[in-house]
């Protein structure tokens, strides 16, 4: 009898235990699949926070170096004469420096010239755009460099050179800008360039939609740059020529 009384009491606290061990269990796998929950939704929103991040980084840069290349490639020329627009592509001489004239040999075709650029001028795919004091203007294929057979008291000799030109350069020129033939295109998602016969060369990130392109008027080129995911922010509109000569 005593062995009977004795165990119930056992019995029922071995229940009793049991049951607050399922409860404690429970609740805790409850609060693991929170916690997991509220883990899987922060990757969630920072993914998608990564994601707008990136997108309106590469939208940022892309609006950024078009503007800046197009405004700077077409504010040292003429409408219509140094550069046009067609569909999407611009046409363009690229000029990459300058050079004063200090003497004109007609009859070897030759210019000695003190030459300022971005780059050394490269007979391969450069051409000369003269300039005579009257301001009229002329173009000569650049056949070769050397160093020039005199010197040039009144310019910068770090820049000094001969240029050899197809055709000797008309009389009165006095000053030569350098230049390669190219077109810039707003296809494909970015801005691109084409020298000569090469392909198009992206200059951008490619994030742009199809309603991005130029804009011409009688006197002015704009552009405008629509990003294709909306996540990269609002549209861009605005000039990139001066319309004058600078």
């Amino acid at each position: 009898m005593s062995g009977t009384s004795h165990g119930r009491p056992q019995a029922t606290h071995r229940t009793r235990t049991m049951g607050f061990t399922l409860a404690e269990i429970l609740v805790a796998l409850l609060l693991g699949l929170l916690v997991v929950h509220l883990g899987l939704d922060s990757l969630t929103r920072l993914d998608a926070a990564s994601e707008r991040i990136a997108a309106r980084t590469d939208a940022l840069v892309a609006l950024r170096v078009g503007r800046h290349v197009l405004r700077r490639e077409m504010r040292h020329g003429l409408m219509g004469a140094d550069w046009e627009v067609g569909g999407d592509s611009l046409s363009i001489r690229a000029f990459r420096g300058a050079a004063l004239v200090c003497r004109n040999d007609s009859t070897t075709a030759g210019l000695v010239v003190s030459y300022v650029g971005d780059r050394t001028p490269d007979p391969t795919k450069d051409s000369v755009l003269l300039v005579t004091a009257e301001g009229s203007r002329a173009v000569r294929a650049l056949m070769g460099t050397a160093a020039p057979p005199v010197s040039c008291a009144a310019l910068d000799s770090a820049g000094a050179a001969t240029w050899q030109l197809d055709t000797a350069a008309p009389a009165g020129t006095v000053a030569a800008k350098l230049f390669e033939h190219g077109s810039y295109h707003l296809s494909g998602a970015a801005l691109r360039y084409r020298r000569g016969g090469s392909g198009r060369q992206p200059l951008t990130p490619e994030v742009w939609s199809a309603a991005t392109g130029f804009a011409a008027s009688a006197e002015r080129v704009g552009v405008e740059l629509v990003p294709r995911d909306t996540l990269a922010g609002p549209p861009w509109r605005g000039l990139v020529s001066p319309g004058v000569a600078r």
